[in-house]
């Protein structure tokens, strides 16, 4: 099966988008990393990554299922418009809960506390979730002009973050900067509806947002356990060791962060259609999910191995065309300490390609949810138990870390594989 005009130009035109964005990362990243110097980085890393608890539990795993439902019924607007709006009224009542256990845990828990304006502000990235359904604009696979406004609201804060951040001591700034385009987004397709239409009005019914709730809560489990070995590594290591060490290991793990994206884009295009296809045409929907396979298998190879060559042939260039004080070779030089945790990082990008095509383009298509958690349950508890064991008292914890990411990604891997390929096995093939 060829990929169609459409999906072929909803990833071109991500790809596009992606580009903006990362020219936007190539200045912002190694900017902050200077200026905050690597402990304020570190400690921006470790609030970002606590918040995405509260950001996990406001998204309740309707980026997964509800992207699904929209997208099977994206041909029934009034079916669509139900959905949006009880996803919508569900994610604006788990927002505000989730916005005061921050509360309470940033003035009660002693690292947080030390950084409270930091935490605080931060709980904006739970707000952002809320305002910009990007959700309703992947599932309508219209997820290129969601992206658009996302680059149009960067571009347009960038130049505040260049000028106002100058040192350690704008930690604080640096978090709402990097918040607000999402917020600004939001709020223009809001009163603007530029893209997709803003869908009708339906008065929406407690007991559909508790069906909602009910019906997205093994993707909400599953969200949770891949946090435990994402967002809740850098956590545990903010814990365990000190912003040193964080610093070092969010350097390294941002830039694997950067490299994922450029697979990013053919999940979020493929997905939908995969998730409409696995409804009326099962053969179809695994022809597109070899293709997916073969295609992010291959950047994902080529990503792994160009982030592990990265630093070593790029720095010493970098230095001697610009100079040791200038910013970019600053920023390359304290990358370059990072380097033997982006060795260990690096093949995470290909495993995580593999997993999202036996995983979220196969288990969760076909209705394997309750598999697809249970292994990702796993995945975290394993994380968990390596970071408890590996990191405490170690002078390396960050390359520890690394090592315990990259071990739980083979873990997932080799678990999704195991139940996908029957999956394989009862489709004919066209």
């Amino acid at each position: 099966m060829s990929l169609d005009s459409r999906l072929k130009s909803n990833i071109f035109a991500l790809y596009l988008v992606q580009g903006l964005n990362y020219l936007v990362s190539f200045v912002t990243f190694p900017f902050l990393l200077v200026q905050l110097g690597t402990e304020g980085f570190g400690v921006m890393n470790f609030a970002f990554a606590s918040i995405q608890y509260g950001v996990l539990l406001t998204d309740f795993g309707f980026n997964l299922s509800a992207v699904r439902d929209v997208a099977q019924a994206k041909d029934d607007p009034a079916k669509a418009a139900r959905i949006f709006w009880r996803v919508t009224w569900a994610k604006s009542l788990l927002m505000i809960a989730s916005s005061l256990l921050l509360l309470v845990l940033t003035f009660t828990l002693g690292s947080w506390e030390a950084h409270s304006s930091i935490f605080l502000w931060s709980q904006l990235y739970i707000v952002s979730s809320v305002l910009f359904p990007i959700w309703y604009f992947q599932g309508l696979e219209k997820l290129q002009l969601a992206a658009g406004l996302m680059v149009l609201a960067r571009a347009a804060t960038l130049g505040f973050l260049l000028i106002w951040v100058s040192g350690p001591q704008d930690v604080a700034l640096a978090v709402i900067l990097q918040a607000t385009p999402q917020i600004l987004a939001g709020l223009l397709w809001w009163f603007t509806g530029l893209g997709v239409a803003k869908p009708q009005w339906v008065r929406v019914q407690w007991h559909e947002l508790k069906d909602a709730l009910r019906a997205s809560w093994p993707f909400f489990l599953s969200a949770i356990s891949t946090s435990l070995y994402t967002t809740s590594t850098t956590v545990l290591l903010g814990m365990f060791s000190a912003p040193l060490q964080v610093g070092l290991f969010a350097a390294a793990n941002k830039l694997v962060y950067i490299a994922q994206g450029l697979i990013g884009p053919l999940v979020q295009a493929t997905y939908p259609r995969i998730a409409s296809l696995a409804v009326n045409n099962k053969p179809a929907a695994l022809q597109l999910i070899k293709k997916s396979f073969c295609i992010q298998g291959a950047v994902g190879l080529a990503l792994t191995l160009g982030l592990a060559l990265f630093l070593p042939l790029f720095t010493p260039l970098v230095v001697q065309v610009f100079g040791a004080d200038f910013g970019l070779s600053r920023a390359f030089l304290a990358l370059s300490h990072s380097q033997d945790v982006m060795i260990w990082l690096s093949p995470v990008i290909l495993l995580g390609a593999v997993s999202l095509v036996y995983g979220q383009q196969t288990l969760l298509v076909f209705g394997f949810e309750r598999y697809f958690s249970r292994v990702l349950v796993a995945a975290g508890l394993l994380n968990v138990t390596l970071m408890c064991w590996w990191v405490p008292g170690s002078p390396q914890a960050a390359l520890r870390a690394a090592q315990s990411v990259l071990t739980v990604e083979g873990f997932i891997v080799l678990a999704f594989w195991w139940r996908a390929r029957k999956i394989y096995k009862e489709i004919k093939p066209l």
